[in-house]
């Protein structure tokens, strides 16, 4: 790997492990076992949990995945579908400071317009990938959103090993109150 992606790659992680600091969300080193602060994005078909992670893909990027409790691999829709086992992490933090939201892909930057989309990851040679979820078959669906690509950033998903791309889906948004709240401050507003 070229020295000078592996230095992008330190990069992104230390400026998303900064951003995700200042607004009390993480991610954690996914091991199999989900910790009691881990973000539930929904249910399966059988009506259990399912968590919000993220899967690096070696030379392709830092992919959000869906996470099942107990199951280490993780089905990363990049470029068809990826299989990891490792190299995941699990979103943690205050799930009452999450919400989704309806978007498609020709207005999504509108929409975001004074919110925060939670990051996802990156694909390597594309840029930033938001959170994105769908219910599909009678279940949620986590994956990624191209929101570096504007007016068209569709929503990607792994379905029964293929890569599924939509329209219409919903995003993840982080309520950061908090952050209002201590620029004021410093402001005086």
């Amino acid at each position: 790997m070229p020295l000078y992606t592996v230095a992008l790659i330190l990069f992104i992680i230390g400026v998303q492990d900064a951003a995700c600091y200042q607004r009390d969300y993480f991610w954690r080193e996914y091991t199999g076992s989900v910790p009691e602060d881990a973000i539930v994005g929904g249910q399966d078909i059988n009506g259990k949990d399912i968590y919000i992670g993220q899967a690096y893909v070696r030379n392709e990027g830092l992919i959000p995945v869906r996470i099942s409790a107990g199951v280490r691999q993780v089905h990363a829709p990049i470029r068809g579908v990826k299989n990891v086992d490792t190299y995941t992490k699990i979103l943690c933090g205050p799930q009452q400071n999450f919400f989704w939201t309806a978007a498609n892909r020709t207005d999504l930057h509108l929409l975001l317009i004074n919110k925060h989309a939670v990051l996802g990851g990156h694909e390597d040679g594309g840029g930033i990938l938001n959170v994105g979820r769908i219910s599909h078959e009678s279940e949620v669906k986590i994956g990624k959103v191209t929101a570096y690509s504007t007016g068209n950033a569709y929503f990607y998903f792994s379905n029964k090993g293929k890569e599924e791309r939509v329209n219409s889906y919903e995003i993840l948004l982080y309520n950061d109150n908090s952050v209002d709240v201590r620029f004021k401050a410093l402001t005086n507003k």
